[in-house]
């Protein structure tokens, strides 16, 4: 990780810019963003907790979500490698494996249509002038039409029936395999929503807000002068795709996505370098710290975990819920 920062610091043209603006930071909109940093990593906690109904006491929520967040910065996975640690985990102490996958699932796909939904919003409202904007009305029309499709695609999926089993074949078992994962997922976090625990939404919501709050911080360190807030979130949004490459954190990808699009909408690119590569410092490097804390804890639990009778006895609630 260090080395792909250091080659991307050395091939962005205007160093020297980028480096006065780090000298002359704002120490305290710094300490803001690394707040904000951990509001969000707090938000996704509330979400896991929420996922599976609050049956798991408080601090081994909070243990496990610090953990999953830590395995997201190690495993080049697009940000599913924390959920599919976690479902790891419960199992290994005896939470039934279908369920342990199956609401981790419900988990990543509900945190992820939190941008999808922002995308949605942030462009439309700027198309109408609602929020102010200095771009084009294509640069901000066609995200919100491909996020509104994706969302509207995503609820119809989880609402079809399904999948049935295929006759034969190992690619067609295979790929209905993976098909009915995703579908029960799907299904799964349209089911969660119908509910409408304050607490889901709240941590949802959170972990995708002050994420924003905590980049916006930043640009504010470095003087502002960032886009208005509807482009703000589009460029934010849009450029952290990066992140799906397959590198540990999305070292590269993710700092050229957000670079790159808030170039596109109009930001300096020595102000979004600059912003960029400081916020990844605190979106990385925290969840790392209390990731690494909280594995101690994880592996702790795994060598001496729990009878497995009173895990079954606490979740058979829900599978019996999953099942109806």
């Amino acid at each position: 990780m260090l080395v792909a920062a250091v080659v991307l610091i050395l091939s962005l043209p205007g160093i020297g810019e980028i480096r006065e603006r780090f000298s002359s930071a704002d120490p305290w909109w710094l300490a803001a963003a690394a707040v904000c940093r951990l509001m969000s990593m707090l938000g996704f906690v509330r979400a896991l907790w929420s996922v599976f109904d609050r049956v798991m006491p408080w601090r081994r929520a909070l243990v496990l979500g610090l953990a999953e967040q830590g395995a997201n910065v190690l495993v080049p996975a697009g940000g599913a490698g924390g959920p599919a640690f976690g479902a790891f985990v419960l199992t290994k102490i005896g939470v039934p494996a279908d369920l342990a996958a199956r609401r981790h699932a419900a988990l990543f796909l509900i945190t992820s249509a939190v941008t999808f939904v922002a995308i949605f919003a942030a462009g439309l409202l700027t198309t109408l002038h609602i929020l102010p904007d200095d771009v084009g009305i294509l640069a901000t029309l066609l995200p919100a039409i491909g996020a509104g499709i994706a969302i509207v695609a995503a609820v119809a999926f989880g609402k079809s029936d399904p999948p049935s089993e295929p006759s034969g074949g190992r690619i067609k078992h295979l790929w209905f395999r993976v098909w009915s994962f995703v579908h029960a997922g799907a299904r799964t976090s349209v089911a969660l929503l119908r509910q409408r625990d304050p607490l889901l939404i709240y941590g949802a919501v959170a972990y995708y807000a002050f994420d924003v709050a905590s980049l916006a911080c930043v640009f504010e360190a470095f003087g502002g002068g960032g886009p208005p807030i509807g482009i703000f979130i589009l460029a934010y949004s849009l450029g952290h795709a990066g992140a799906f490459l397959p590198t540990p954190g999305g070292v590269g990808g993710t700092e050229g996505g957000l670079i790159g699009m808030f170039v596109a909408y109009g930001t300096p690119i020595g102000l979004a370098a600059a912003s960029v590569l400081a916020y990844r410092v605190f979106q990385l490097g925290l969840p790392a710290i209390f990731g690494a804390f909280a594995l101690l804890r994880v592996r702790h639990t795994l060598a001496h975990p729990p009878p497995r009778e009173i895990i079954e006895a606490r979740f058979a609630a829900i599978v019996q819920d999953d099942e109806e």
